[in-house]
């Protein structure tokens, strides 16, 4: 009996010393694998920046001399036409200069006349006489001159897209008073940074959204012309692009700024990864693909082409749709 007793306090020490092993001993470590499918589709990469809308057409225009401006006959948005008065600087001592230059001219030439009709003077001394008037008449003619360029006219048929001066305020000689522009002939300028220029050539395509439109509201434009030299802005290296619309809309107006979006490549019908799942080994890359167990990977090396713009990268070698690739690897 006692033996009987023996061994059973044996079993149940056995079996306490087991579950404690089994409880408190060190746990062998677990690995979760997250996974993306390896799936076939379409990539795109573009390149996306602002814009301002701007006219092919655009003259800035000034005054030949300083002034008072006297009269201002337009306002930003007028429609103007070719040869149209625009603005008036106050002629200042010009109406002077030119009363003068006259009252020059009437007496160089009654000397002139008195000279024809009298022998005392020898031709030479006529001669010199008629150049004396001569230079008084083109004095007069640059005073007539002066006077025309205080008269601010259009160059073309367009419109009033700047005005930097007001009635009343003085106008600097050279300096931009009024901007005139075709609305009908419009175009997109952006500033590309230098790290995505590369991307840009021309004829590729863009999509274009205004600001004062609706995101429904989609252009498509061209690229036609990208400046060779750069511009930098705030120490950042620009280059200037310019894309023409496809089309016309008339609710578009000079100076609307924009959001563009540059068709840079694209690759149809292709074998693309999350770019997360591409790792590096040295020059090589490669991606882990979860087996069939469920538990375990494979190191398979790849080849990668088009990064496209939502994270995923075309994958040319070595993957078949439907493989999962790893993306993130937690180990409790």
């Amino acid at each position: 009996m006692k033996y009987k007793k023996k061994i059973i306090w044996l079993v149940i020490i056995a079996a306490v010393i087991f579950s404690g092993y089994k409880l408190f001993a060190p746990k062998a470590p677990t690995t979760t694998y997250t996974t993306e499918d390896v799936v076939k589709g379409n990539l795109t990469q573009t390149v996306s920046v602002t814009g301002e809308l701007k006219s092919d057409e655009s003259v800035g225009l000034s005054f030949k001399s300083s002034g008072k401006i006297e009269q201002m006959n337009v306002e930003i948005g007028d429609k103007v036409t070719k040869g149209q008065r625009l603005a008036v600087i106050e002629k200042g001592v010009l109406n002077e200069q030119l009363r003068q230059a006259q009252a020059d001219i009437k007496t160089q030439k009654n000397t002139l006349d008195n000279m024809k009709g009298n022998d005392v003077y020898s031709r030479d001394q006529r001669v010199a006489q008629k150049a004396v008037v001569q230079k008084f008449e083109a004095a007069r003619d640059a005073v007539l001159r002066q006077m025309r360029d205080v008269v601010m006219v259009s160059p073309m048929d367009g419109t009033v897209v700047e005005k930097k001066i007001d009635l009343n305020e003085t106008a600097v000689m050279n300096a931009t008073v009024l901007t005139i522009a075709n609305p009908d002939n419009l175009f997109v300028e952006s500033n590309i940074p230098e790290a995505d220029i590369v991307k840009i050539a021309t004829e590729q395509k863009a999509l274009v959204t205004f600001d004062a439109l609706t995101e429904k509201d989609i252009f498509t434009a061209t690229v036609v012309e990208i400046d060779p030299a750069s511009t930098v802005i705030q120490d950042v290296v620009y280059y200037r692009v310019k894309l023409k619309l496809d089309s016309a809309d008339a609710r578009l107006k000079i100076g609307m700024s924009c959001n563009v979006d540059v068709l840079t490549a694209q690759a149809e019908d292709v074998l693309m990864i999350p770019q997360r799942a591409v790792k590096t080994e040295g020059l090589r890359q490669y991606v882990e693909v979860l087996k069939a167990d469920g538990v375990s990977v494979e190191k398979v090396y790849v080849e990668t082409g088009l990064s496209g713009d939502n994270g995923m990268v075309e994958v040319l070698n070595n993957l078949k749709a439907g493989e999962k690739v790893v993306t993130f690897t937690k180990t409790n």
